[in-house]
């Protein structure tokens, strides 16, 4: 009788069915962490565009250019340009009620609203602004 070394049909089948299983599993996840890696990029990048926005807002009341009343209500041309490409942004501004929980009787109180979005990725900065 002889003796047969090596694998036979049935063992070869097997193994390529599991290397194929890992396979799909592996790239399933390689797909996923490219998909959360490509939508943290896009969050990172609007916040950025965000806290620009408002920065630049604040610089406009600073002195000696201005003071906090002079942010215009509605704010739609603030921050015009400073958006990068594919990335949609909105300037909400809108006058606080004098005497209201947040807002001292005697101030000029401002809200403003800034919304930075692309895709699913969406970030919003708020902030008031008071001249008092």
């Amino acid at each position: 009788m002889r003796r047969c070394d090596g694998f036979s049909i049935l063992e070869l089948i097997i193994v390529i069915v599991v290397v194929a299983v890992a396979a799909v599993g592996i790239g399933a996840a390689f797909a996923y962490m490219s998909r959360s890696l490509a939508l943290n990029e896009d969050l990172q990048r609007a916040s950025q565009v965000a806290q620009e926005c408002g920065e630049h807002i604040l610089s406009r009341a600073r002195p000696p250019r201005g003071h906090y009343a002079a942010v215009p209500v509605p704010g739609s041309t603030l921050c015009d340009g400073m958006a990068a490409a594919g990335f949609n942004r909105t300037v909400n501004v809108s006058a606080m009620v004098a005497a209201a929980p947040l807002c001292a009787a005697g101030w000029n109180c401002k809200r403003v609203q800034i919304s930075v979005t692309k895709g699913t990725a969406a970030v919003e900065v708020n902030f008031m602004i008071v001249q008092y």
